[in-house]
């Protein structure tokens, strides 16, 4: 959700941003069906509990070299996610809205981070993204999942101080 935040911010306040970070994004609204399946997750989770979302998660949100150490740190973080307060983001994930045009009009460079073996954040939807800025910087990390900042760190880090560097105020 960092990067809807992220356009979220840009957009209603421009003049403050120098350059953003979209990681495992979308710039786009959520299809009805998507919207439908993440309402009915969020009641589910509601109902059952937490481990609802963290067993869809493990649909994707790992690569297939994800470090056991993450995998254990990232599933305890779900566990201990409050139901209500999982069940609330799912809800405002189905209602995000249209970023394509605020984005579209933002003259800032924008680091594009991607993992190859995200199944949602994949190669579609981060062409859709690129597609949108004037400024951006892709940057596909292979093998990673949808948590490349935490499967692949170090590279993560690397690209991320370089694209700061590169971009920082003078």
């Amino acid at each position: 959700m960092g990067g809807l935040v992220t356009m979220e911010l840009a957009a209603s306040q421009p003049e403050r941003y120098w350059a953003i970070g979209l990681v495992a994004t979308t710039i786009e609204p959520p299809a009805p069906a998507e919207s439908a399946a993440r309402r009915e997750r969020a009641d589910a989770v509601e109902r059952d509990g937490i481990q609802v979302l963290v067993d869809y998660m493990h649909t994707g949100v790992y690569g297939p070299d994800c470090p056991e150490t993450v995998r254990e740190r990232v599933d305890a973080m779900m566990s201990a996610a409050p139901p209500a307060g999982a069940a609330a983001a799912l809800r405002g994930r189905a209602e995000r809205p249209d970023y394509r045009s605020p984005m579209a009009g933002l003259d800032i460079p924008a680091l594009v981070c991607a993992g190859s073996a995200d199944p949602w954040s994949d190669h579609e939807v981060t062409a859709e993204i690129i597609a949108h800025l004037k400024r951006p910087e892709l940057v596909v990390i292979n093998g990673v999942g949808h948590l490349p900042n935490l499967e692949a760190q170090d590279q993560f880090n690397d690209v991320l101080r370089a694209f700061l560097r590169a971009h920082a105020p003078d």
